[in-house]
């Protein structure tokens, strides 16, 4: 098993995408470590990795979407476990309804604190472990329309934009620590909540479980970009 005796975090684990990348760290022997702020989605998440019969999953009651709830939730990992090997950050969510010259300013406020907030927190949290061990990698998971504009969704764009800015950032300051950064982005993705037919473009949480392993020990076309993008679907609007 690839990561006996690794620990990884894996944000946003309790949600669609989420469960299959902790099932994925599971499988190869990690001790995968899910924070979240209801415990009732934590159980959920117990339920459906019960069949894996190797690594250990530790859920872990908190909130991440606070600087304070993020440093105190990474700084009882480290008193726990003693080290950090990967996290993936799986943070955010769709917002669709008005255009950016239609929209409030709570509006606008509540979509940046949902989906750019909790990246920098995380990773202000994470990453000075990793410094400090010279060694780690950390993934944001994104998604197409998470740059480019989609009608009455164009917030998102602003705000993933803003993310992958955060992970070029991040990487570029890492990468004298032996720290990888990554965003990857992944589309047409079927999961158990939205019901969507396996099709041969599909991608399942699994499948981007597995991804994150292959970006952690190299094992990618080319692990030295920061900017990773796993799909089988044609988007030719979708350029980087």
């Amino acid at each position: 098993m690839k990561l006996n005796k690794k620990v990884t975090i894996v944000a946003g684990g309790a949600g669609s995408i989420g469960e299959g990348i902790v099932k994925a760290h599971l499988r190869e022997g990690a001790t995968v470590i899910v924070p979240s702020r209801t415990l009732n989605r934590l159980d959920s998440l117990q339920g459906y990795v019960s069949d894996v019969a190797t690594g250990n999953l530790v859920p872990y009651q908190a909130n991440i979407g606070t600087f304070n709830g993020a440093q105190e939730f990474v700084r009882a990992v480290l008193e726990e476990h003693g080290r950090i090997d990967m996290c993936v950050a799986s943070l955010g969510g769709w917002w669709q309804g008005k255009s950016l010259t239609d929209m409030s300013n709570d509006e606008w406020h509540n979509v940046m604190i949902n989906n750019l907030d909790p990246h920098f927190y995380l990773s202000r949290a994470v990453l000075p472990a990793m410094k400090e061990e010279k060694a780690g990698t950390y993934i944001l998971i994104g998604g197409p329309g998470g740059v480019v504009p989609v009608r009455s969704a164009e917030v998102i764009a602003v705000a993933g934009t803003a993310q992958l800015k955060m992970a070029e950032a991040l990487s570029q300051e890492m990468k004298p620590f032996n720290v990888k950064v990554y965003e990857l982005f992944i589309a047409e993705i079927a999961t158990r909540q939205n019901k969507r037919p396996v099709a041969p473009t599909s991608i399942t949480p699994d499948e981007i479980g597995d991804y994150t392993l292959k970006l952690h020990f190299g094992d990618v076309k080319e692990p030295a970009n920061y900017i990773q993008k796993f799909m089988r679907a044609n988007l030719p609007w979708f350029k980087l």
